[in-house]
């Protein structure tokens, strides 16, 4: 049997799935040799047979390497080459734009919107060329470095107490988009701890709640938006039967407080008066819109009446903040009418969802955890920009996927994506669970 395999994996090229290949013949075998023993076969007997029926171990060997060849979800890659397009003619458009007038600071970003498109597209094929499983390998150790980057990188521009962007040499990055990508390196974590019981899911636990706490940032959103998509990829894990523990008792569990926690902790601010000013005005804003606070929220769902198609007339560029990046969708919705920015937002969901079908035809259980939380990341930004440019939503710091102007946004977009193209490229190379262990203990004894 053993000769079989090895001739069998010599046909196939991708190394990465030789040990999914290895197991399910060999289960193939042992199967067969169990029925030919029940046959009345002796154990010679039964062997040979078994690995006869297989068929020869090169042919097989052959059809198997076609089968597992590494996968390009080229239908992911193509749609992000045309959203890249399409971004980079809106913000042309956006600079040329006679109404913009000399308001720099308000086109901000979309000077060299381009570049950021072509560092995001190139840090996801960059993405795609690693295997995601490393990911997880080294997931713990990725954390960690994470929060000693927060602690120990030089803060830049803080607003209201909060830092803002990460100095990291010369490299300015958004601390919004820094903290989400710890989405993809928890769903690692959360795999690390498979197969425990009540003390793997505390560890699992910790992981999430640690950082959620640790994470300061101005925009309220993020933090939600990381709440729930780790909690999501957790409750994933939980349906799968990672951890030995009661699924539904702790599902349950886990969404109350996840629902009924923030608004204890909103009611608990007030009561003890730790909630900061400028966060009781952005609710006053939300709540009231005939005071100075809600100047933007009434100007948002004034300017969100808008034609089918066609220009309103509307000075969007002296109305609002950031016409080109949290309130684009309002911009073009004022310039094009309903019909065009309805088709930009059914793209980004349709690149989504392209991105949770590859997710979800992953043999692998990690590839699937990792790759809904990604997803989930780049699906709540956009209802939550959409809500925002709809006035059903306060101003915040959120952002339309691949569009609105931010390198750090838009390079998060497509690393994003990238996790995703190399969970489609192992879709046939991993099984259902994968070895993630790092080796280093191995390596010392055997140096030793």
């Amino acid at each position: 049997m053993e000769e079989y395999i090895r001739k069998l994996l010599e046909q196939v090229r991708f190394k990465a799935a030789h040990k999914g290949i290895e197991d399910e013949i060999r289960s193939h075998i042992e199967d067969q040799i169990e029925d030919n023993l029940r046959s009345g076969m002796d154990k010679d007997s039964a062997k040979e047979a078994a690995i006869k029926d297989m068929g020869d171990p090169v042919e097989v060997g052959i059809s198997m390497d076609k089968v597992h060849r590494p996968k390009v979800a080229w239908g992911v890659v193509i749609f992000a080459m045309i959203i890249g397009l399409c971004s980079i003619l809106v913000h042309e458009f956006i600079l040329k734009d006679p109404s913009a007038g000399n308001i720099d600071g308000s086109l901000a970003g979309s000077y060299i919107f381009y570049t950021k498109v072509l560092i995001g597209f190139g840090a996801m094929m960059l993405i795609y060329l690693v295997d995601y499983t490393v990911i997880a390998k080294y997931s713990r150790a990725i954390a960690v470095i994470m929060i000693a980057v927060i602690m120990f990188s030089k803060f830049s521009e803080t607003v209201n107490g909060y830092v803002r962007y990460l100095s990291i040499g010369p490299v300015n990055f958004l601390i919004t988009s820094f903290i989400l990508l710890y989405v993809p390196v928890y769903g690692g974590i959360l795999y690390k701890y498979r197969g425990g019981g009540a003390g793997a899911f505390i560890k699992a636990l910790l992981w999430m709640i640690f950082p959620v706490m640790f994470f300061k940032t101005p925009s309220l959103m993020t933090m939600l938006v990381l709440v729930i998509t780790l909690s999501l990829q957790l409750s994933l894990a939980i349906a799968k039967g990672w951890y030995k523990v009661p699924r539904v008792p702790v599902l349950a569990g886990i969404w109350s407080i996840i629902i009924l926690g923030p608004v204890a902790f909103v009611v608990t601010l007030f009561i003890t008066g730790s909630i900061s000013d400028y966060q009781i005005a952005r609710l006053r804003a939300f709540i009231y819109t005939d005071n100075e606070q809600g100047y933007v929220t009434g100007m948002v769902r004034s300017l969100a009446v808008v034609n089918l198609l066609g220009d309103t007339g509307k000075d969007v560029f002296g109305t609002l903040p950031g016409p080109n990046d949290e309130f684009l969708l309002l911009y073009l919705a004022n310039k094009f009418g309903f019909i065009i920015v309805a088709l930009l937002v059914i793209a980004v969901v349709t690149v989504v969802i392209m991105g949770i079908l590859a997710s979800t035809r992953c043999k692998n259980q990690l590839g699937l955890v990792m790759g809904i939380g990604c997803m989930n990341v780049l699906l709540a930004n956009l209802i939550i920009n959409v809500l925002e440019n709809l006035g059903l939503l306060p101003y915040s710091s959120s952002f339309m996927p691949f569009f609105s102007a931010g390198g750090s946004n838009v390079i998060l977009a497509y690393i994003m994506l990238g996790i995703i193209l190399s969970i489609y490229k192992y879709k046939e190379a991993y099984t259902e669970h994968v070895d993630v262990r790092t080796n280093f203990k191995f390596k010392i004894e055997k140096a030793r």
